[in-house]
């Protein structure tokens, strides 16, 4: 495995162990094989694509073997890691919501590169604060945030599938970063991960119908539509929405979401797109690993 590949340099597992637990697994008995699937995934870093791990295996029959359990070990794997996340509670700070995203996506693309997901987000906010530096002296935060909004709604072009709404692509970052289109959540999230590079406080606002983004400082105030182009907002015209659709202007609806309450919102929009589908299979595994988030997996 070429240490580049993974964020933290090293991979923090002894290879001869892994090997010794897929050689356990290739004979293990039906009852057995459960049990030992969970313990390769568990070592095997998210950042790890585990065809790689597979790929790296010393014997050749067992990395055939290997290859061809990683999908089912990869699935695990995403249910253990929403299962670790679900226990740190709903923490705003969104610490875990680029892992607990790339995760998402990797569920309809196992071989998706984290390193190469890490540094698209990183190459926007790079661009962000070059546009902040150049403007030293008139970067106030209403500036900074004029500059987060053109740089992803203009520059990168990100805006709402207004034609396809229910088209899963929509729902998974790394194919939003390819079409450039997405639905209110999935858009919104992009802009927090790259906020978050740039230590701006920025938050999600989990409103009826349509997800917003809150920046809020000291010194400025104002709310973003990323599905309308970056557009800002201010609190009334919130409210105006939501009286035209039926609900009151409740102060739960302006609160800040945590990284949990974000994730468990993409699932359920894609649980429901894909039962309007008829798409069983993604329904069910969806529904799985929904089911780690909300803590009650294995139990």
């Amino acid at each position: 495995m070429q240490s580049s590949d993974f964020p933290f340099g090293t991979v923090p597992f002894p290879p001869d162990k892994i090997e010794d637990k897929f050689y356990q697994l290739e004979f293990a008995s039906s009852e057995d094989k459960s049990g030992i699937i969970t313990e390769i995934a568990a070592m095997i870093p998210w950042q790890v694509r585990v065809r790689e791990v597979a790929d790296e295996l010393k014997d050749p029959t067992l990395r055939v073997f290997a290859r061809g359990v990683a999908p089912v070990i990869h699935s695990e794997r995403i249910s253990l890691r929403y299962a670790a996340l679900a226990e740190k509670g709903n923490s705003n700070h969104y610490e875990d919501l680029e892992e607990g995203a790339f995760l998402l996506s990797s569920v309809t693309e196992p071989e998706l590169s984290y390193l190469e997901f890490r540094t698209y987000l990183d190459r926007i906010a790079l661009r962000v604060e070059e546009l902040v530096d150049l403007n030293e002296d008139l970067a106030s935060d209403d500036v900074k945030v004029h500059f987060l909004t053109r740089v992803l709604s203009q520059e990168e072009g990100f805006s709402g599938n207004h034609e396809e709404y229910e088209d899963p692509d929509n729902s998974y970052l790394h194919r939003v970063f390819v079409t450039k289109r997405g639905i209110p959540i999935s858009l919104s999230v992009i802009y927090l991960l790259v906020a978050h590079r740039l230590n701006l406080p920025l938050y999600g606002v989990n409103m009826p119908l349509h997800f917003l983004l809150h920046f809020e400082s000291n010194d400025y105030e104002t709310y973003i539509d990323p599905y309308h182009g970056g557009v800002m907002l201010d609190r009334s015209t919130c409210i105006r929405f939501l009286k035209a659709n039926g609900f009151q202007a409740h102060d739960r609806y302006f609160t800040h979401a945590s990284s949990m309450t974000i994730l468990k919102r993409m699932f359920r929009n894609l649980i429901h797109i894909y039962r309007k589908k008829e798409n069983r299979e993604m329904e069910k595994v969806l529904s799985k690993h929904l089911l780690a988030l909300d803590s009650k997996w294995k139990s």
